[in-house]
């Protein structure tokens, strides 16, 4: 698949209800600042960084990425992914249902080691440089893993799972107590994000301004933007263009549809900027994607 193509999608498969895990192998395009669009999702994520640089934006924080960094994203996370122009920025990510390692009963290593860390009460360490021991094994359990997954060798599941709980285990041994309460403006600065996020996906189709996503938030224009964009690293503006550009892109690989019909469908009522904003994106024009793609 293109690998610009596979930037624009968040929407990516994470395993099945028989095996809640999947690994992602990426290798982003260093043409985009925007590596990984900010979005979140139920599963918990571990990724590690194989070449390059960059920087990965969880919720309001940001960590410099290098090679071999390790990050923690507890489930339901904003997150995204940027990278200066022109530098590598490629890495893999472990991705799974936390009932993967549930017990089946509300026993002492469930309430302990798992419930206390699905409510926040115990915080992992969430950006890890190798350097200590443990930190060293937790990057050899994480590339054992990746192995096993694209070998798939007899009983690779029973050896992935027990190397996540071997990996679970490390990161509950050196974890913290969170014994102060998140600030509510920052919590409600995440769930209005994600409802603007989630009002874009769900209206891309239609036009839609600033001021209007300004008064169903009941926020000032100015307001909106300064804390969507501190969270996300985009402008709303940018972010509109982008997921739409990522949904049209979807459209001109599966369907026959003409450029000009797909350009309406995906809220661009003006064919000039729709070509305008797709090349700025996928540094092409859609009918050469097309082609491409083919």
């Amino acid at each position: 698949m293109n690998e610009k193509y596979k930037l624009l999608r968040e929407q990516l498969p994470h395993g099945n209800a028989m095996f809640p895990l999947m690994i992602h192998d990426i290798e982003s395009d260093c043409s985009f600042k925007e590596r990984v669009g900010c979005h979140w999702h139920e599963e918990i994520e571990i990724l590690v960084v194989t070449k390059g640089m960059g920087e990965i934006h969880i919720d309001n924080r940001s960590y410099s990425l290098a090679k071999d960094t390790i990050v923690f994203i507890p489930s339901n996370h904003l997150h995204s992914m940027t990278g200066e122009v022109g530098i590598s920025l490629d890495f893999f990510a472990v991705v799974f249902d936390i009932a993967f390692l549930n017990s089946f009963v509300n026993d002492v290593i469930q309430q302990q080691y798992f419930n206390s860390v699905k409510r926040e009460e115990t915080v992992f360490t969430e950006y890890i440089i190798p350097t200590f021991d443990w930190e060293r094994r937790v990057l050899c359990l994480l590339l054992e893993i990746r192995e096993l997954f694209e070998k798939k060798e007899t009983a690779y599941e029973l050896s992935i799972k027990a190397k996540l709980y071997a990996i679970w285990h490390l990161l509950y041994v050196h974890s913290s107590k969170n014994r102060t309460t998140p600030p509510k403006y920052a919590d409600y600065q995440i769930e209005v994000t994600k409802s603007i996020i989630a009002y874009i996906k769900e209206h891309y189709e239609s036009s839609i301004s600033l001021t209007e996503l300004s008064k169903r938030f009941n926020l000032s224009v100015g307001h909106l933007c300064r804390f969507f964009k501190s969270m996300t690293k985009m402008s709303v503006v940018e972010y509109i263009n982008y997921y739409r550009i990522s949904i049209s892109a979807e459209l001109l690989k599966e369907t026959g549809r003409d450029i000009g019909e797909i350009a309406v469908m995906t809220g661009f009522n003006n064919i000039s900027y729709y070509n305008k904003t797709f090349r700025k994106y996928m540094h092409m024009t859609p009918s050469k994607f097309r082609q491409m793609i083919g």
